[in-house]
């Protein structure tokens, strides 16, 4: 029996509460600016990265306070991330997809 890409589940406990991000930038979309993509760490999976997208008009942190401070810690709210993938061909690509509802900065200490 064949397993489907969307029966795939990241468990919980890999999950962060809060998300260092390292970088953002507009998220646009055939030239319409919808919002924001922050691209995060994940030191639980080994740092991997993933793109978080926020439908905003302003980021919870300017690109240029970012690079000042090197990183931030950011909460998302309603976050959903779901597995994709595509065959072309004998070559198949995979990723996971991630959006939320509103990100919140966390001040630090």
């Amino acid at each position: 029996m064949p397993i489907r890409i969307n029966d795939l589940t990241l468990p919980k406990e890999k999950l962060e509460t809060e998300y260092q991000v390292v970088q953002v930038t507009h998220w646009q979309k055939d030239g319409e600016e919808i919002g924001w993509t922050y691209e995060c760490i994940l030191p639980k999976l080994r740092f991997e990265k993933i793109s978080i997208k926020v439908k905003s008009e302003f980021p919870v942190i300017s690109k240029e306070e970012l690079e000042k401070q090197g990183l931030a810690v950011v909460r998302f709210d309603n976050l959903l991330i779901a597995p994709w993938g595509r065959a072309n061909g004998q070559f198949v690509s995979y990723g996971l997809s991630a959006t939320a509802s509103k990100a919140t900065l966390i001040q630090s200490k």
